[in-house]
């Protein structure tokens, strides 16, 4: 892979490059083998969301931080950290710990009421009283707000990547 390509990717910012250099330089021995494994985590993602979309739906709350744990898992393996660490924000929440203390607010919940409730009508975020940790509610909002931003994460990160591999 050309210098270029290389400081490309790591200007992103997306990737731990001192991780994903390491599966790099298994390239060395089995040609290829750094983009397989991209190849299947792409397929592990987006198997892996659908199924978090499902159990979001189901507030499935055990389900949601065993699925968060895998993927954290995978990510982590790869050097994608920005996904590791949503991935961990789902596992911890699905688990009803608020490790990183994050804020729900009116707004974000409203978003997550309206992806969840898909077609139904819900409020305006000014309407909407915000549930409190005892909720489950509560958690599957924050699992949302994760998954959101996990979502992106893969997004950006798949692109640099189909970048750095030429695809």
């Amino acid at each position: 892979m050309s210098d270029a390509k290389r400081q490309s990717l790591q200007d992103t910012g997306l990737v731990e490059w001192s991780v994903f250099s390491e599966l790099v330089a298994m390239d060395e021995d089995e040609e290829g083998f750094s983009q397989s494994l991209f190849e299947t985590f792409v397929e592990q993602v987006l198997d892996t969301f659908e199924q978090i979309n499902e159990n979001l739906k189901d507030k499935n709350l055990d389900k949601l931080s065993a699925l968060g744990h895998y993927l954290k898992g995978s990510a982590a393996a790869l050097g994608l950290t920005k996904i590791s660490t949503q991935c961990e924000r789902i596992q911890n929440y699905g688990h009803k710990v608020n490790f990183d203390n994050f804020e729900l607010t009116s707004d974000s919940y409203a978003k997550s009421k309206r992806e969840s409730d898909e077609n139904k009508h819900t409020e305006d975020s000014e309407d909407i009283a915000i549930p409190d940790e005892s909720s489950d509610e509560f958690w599957i909002a924050l699992i949302q707000d994760a998954l959101d931003k996990a979502k992106d994460g893969f997004e950006k990160s798949r692109a640099a990547l189909n970048e750095y591999f030429e695809f």
